[in-house]
């Protein structure tokens, strides 16, 4: 089944009894005007019981009449929604569009999807164009919903404008558009979606959220927030692949600062720490789609030296660089079905439920100040151990630095932390001790796996001399690295 997708980028408006559309005609460089006949729109929402979609932001409809009639997703994206849209199977017409069933996933984990309401929209709609490719759809509804579980109706009329595209020539149209049509009396809806309106969503806003009161709840929103980051990325996987392993690496990133806040154990408590260690498994997964482009990656740059003319140079680059290359499709693809095993979805979902059961989980938000001091203090000291260790404890030193960094960067982005003090300033230096340890323990695992390279390339028939060459240039490097770690290890304080 096809599936198409589109940018919405809109504005809502709430208009009183008895006023019109104004003349879009007038609107500053408008050129053309066309007035559509009416249309009757029919909509089905369907969400989880507990409406877990419409939380996160996703809004699932079927709906029929006019002129994208079908199934529609209404994803958050950058700059507006993004919306997906697939046909009705004549044959079938309930049944959820298997490619939106799978970008739901994670989130659905196997629990059906319902009706939750209902909404028959009475529309009548305006396109205008300007004469700089401009346009914008203006729509006059007259909307009725139905709270299928509440069992009440809600009727109401809105203003919505709609640019046709993402354009600069759009949003510029749009604004002017926005100007008349509040002329006309219409003002911002305090409805996000109209199932919003449909289910009694709509109503009086604080305008700051309560911050957490204690710690327990600081870790919990920052776990919270990790986990929509895992809903988003697995979401990317199955919608756009990943063509240069971007969103594996972000995810990768998020499963270890929710590892490293998890670490702080007298907030997150045994909860955490049983959690913290069925993160590590999903990290691995991710790493061993990563792990190859890393290393494809850094053979690309030392080939990259080499003379053109040199004796296997293009052997060694198929091997070591287009290989992993060729293989990232089937390995995404792999790792999509994997992130949907029972195991990480009942991962994902315990995540969502964390609560925090340490001893200091009911203290004041402050305590993380000390543990986050803690972190780094360990750090420290793993990381000037470890800098005239093997590679392994190399390894850990740039693992405590990195849960360091971590750990001070989310009690930032909590506003537990300022972003000028004197913790927040001692994390970016372990940020650039881990960056070069990290190079370093990249460089070194390629260097090991370059004498079985080289003798696969040969018993296939090919040349391993620029593999030499750039095993010798890689071990000065190594040197190098391993001098400019010890000087920001020394700089750790």
């Amino acid at each position: 089944m096809s599936v198409s997708r589109a940018v919405e980028i809109e504005r809502k408006y709430a208009v009183p009894d008895g006023v019109a559309l104004p003349a879009l005609e007038r609107v500053a460089g408008v050129v053309s005007v066309d007035r559509r006949a009416g249309v009757h729109l029919d909509a089905v929402y369907l969400d989880t019981a507990d409406h877990s979609l419409l939380a996160a932001g996703i809004v699932v409809r079927r709906r029929t009449g006019g002129h994208d009639a079908g199934w529609h997703v209404k994803l958050r994206g950058v700059r507006g929604r993004v919306e997906l849209h697939a046909p009705i199977d004549p044959a079938d017409p309930e049944q959820v569009p298997a490619a939106f069933e799978a970008t739901l996933r994670t989130r659905l984990r196997g629990r059906p999807l319902v009706p939750i309401a209902r909404i028959r929209t009475e529309r009548r709609a305006v396109v205008v164009l300007d004469g700089s490719g401009g346009g914008v759809e203006v729509v006059d509804d007259l909307v009725s919903a139905t709270d299928v579980a509440a069992g009440v109706l809600r009727s109401w009329r809105e203003w919505e404008a709609e640019q046709a595209e993402d354009s600069e020539a759009c949003s510029a149209l749009l604004e002017r558009v926005d100007a008349a049509l509040r002329v006309a009396g219409a003002s911002a809806s305090a409805s996000p979606a109209k199932i919003a309106q449909a289910l009694g969503l709509v109503g009086p806003r604080s305008s700051s959220p309560e911050r957490p009161g204690t710690a327990g709840e600081v870790l919990a929103a920052l776990v919270a927030g990790h986990v929509e980051e895992l809903h988003r990325g697995a979401q990317a996987l199955v919608l756009d692949g990943d063509p240069d392993g971007a969103v594996v690496h972000g995810l990768r990133k998020v499963v270890r600062r929710s590892r490293s806040v998890l670490a702080l154990t007298p907030v997150a408590g045994p909860s955490g720490t049983a959690l913290r260690e069925r993160l590590r498994g999903l990290g691995r997964l991710l790493g061993a789609v990563r792990d190859p482009l890393v290393a494809a990656g850094i053979a690309d740059r030392l080939l990259a030296h080499l003379d053109p003319a040199t004796p296997g140079l293009e052997d060694a680059r198929a091997l070591l660089v287009d290989g992993p290359a060729a293989h990232l499709g089937a390995d995404t693809a792999g790792l999509v079905d994997r992130l949907g095993a029972p195991e990480v979805l009942a991962l994902l979902a315990d995540l969502e439920a964390f609560r925090p059961d340490g001893r200091r989980a009911d203290a004041k938000p402050k305590t993380l100040v000390a543990l986050g001091e803690h972190a780094v203090r360990r750090a420290r000291a793993r990381a000037r151990r470890g800098i005239d260790g093997d590679l392994d404890v190399l390894h850990r030193a740039r693992k405590a630095a990195k849960r360091a960094r971590f750990v001070v960067e989310e009690l930032v982005a909590a506003g537990v932390v300022s972003e000028q003090s004197k913790l927040a300033r001692a994390a970016a230096r372990h940020e650039a001790a881990q960056d070069v340890l990290g190079d370093h323990r990249d460089l070194a695992l390629l260097l090991a796996g370059l004498p079985d390279a080289s003798e696969r390339l040969t018993a296939q028939g090919g040349n391993a001399f620029a593999i030499g060459r750039i095993a010798e240039r890689g071990r000065r490097r190594l040197s190098r690295l391993r001098r400019t770690a010890e000087r920001a290890v020394r700089h750790l304080r």
